[in-house]
């Protein structure tokens, strides 16, 4: 048997995606704080039943940066009501309640979203991409940028260890040449994929017919279904909270 075959997830790249966009717009629409344990509980077995919790809570690093950016923020700037007094600064209560309800989704959100994809291949996802009725060219835009996301973070490895060679400055003073850093590189990307869809016109790119995509198995139809069910049942429990 091959070593691919092997390692094939045993549900299908676009059933998976059918699951994700469908419980990330239930978790989208809680508006209760309430709800948040059980879009906790949700991501917390969809985590664990991936097999690989370490790598996928280390690549919440940044959602969890983010998220604490909401809810260290907007309780400084939104609100009326005030919650508490820290010297001079003033604490919101409605802004306290916007950005952990905020923070609590997002982290819900991107850790099943990561648990439930991380086992398929980049092409796989593309090919469910296509299967679920995603326009051809955003498709293989998306396999693109998966694509060139680890190039132009290789670029900015290499620019760094090189600045660093030379003597330059670390720590917080070195924020403005990173950013000149990371503007580069997205320049040099905008220029490569102006270059790459050029070659791909030229070549007679969308002429061709698609493949037609493959059928779910009984195994994809349970798969959605109870998570359709799941969703379901997050937006009931919201609205009756």
């Amino acid at each position: 048997m091959p070593e691919r075959a092997r390692r094939a997830p045993a549900l299908s790249a676009r059933a998976r995606l059918a699951v994700v966009f469908g419980l990330a717009f239930a978790f989208a629409s809680v508006q209760s704080l309430a709800a948040l344990p059980a879009l906790w509980l949700i991501a917390g077995v969809s985590v664990l039943a991936s097999g690989r919790p370490w790598q996928i809570l280390v690549r919440l690093r940044g959602a969890a940066v983010l998220a604490a950016g909401f809810a260290l923020v907007l309780p400084l700037i939104a609100g009326e009501v005030v919650l508490a007094h820290l010297g001079p600064i003033a604490l919101y209560q409605e802004g306290a309640l916007a950005g952990a309800l905020i923070a609590g989704r997002l982290l819900a959100i991107v850790a099943m979203t990561l648990a439930i994809l991380s086992p398929v291949a980049p092409f796989d996802l593309v090919a469910g991409m296509r299967g679920l009725g995603v326009p051809t060219l955003m498709a293989d835009l998306a396999l693109l940028t998966l694509r060139y996301m680890d190039e132009v973070a290789a670029q900015l490895a290499r620019a760094r260890l090189a600045r660093r060679l030379r003597g330059g400055t670390t720590g917080w003073r070195a924020l403005p040449d990173h950013a000149l850093l990371l503007a580069t590189s997205l320049i040099r990307a905008q220029a490569r994929s102006e270059q790459l869809w050029a070659a791909m016109r030229l070549r007679g790119y969308g002429a061709g017919l698609a493949a037609p995509a493959a059928t779910l198995s009984a195994r994809d139809w349970a798969f959605v279904a109870g998570a359709g069910g799941l969703a379901l049942a997050v937006i009931w429990m919201d609205r009756s909270l």
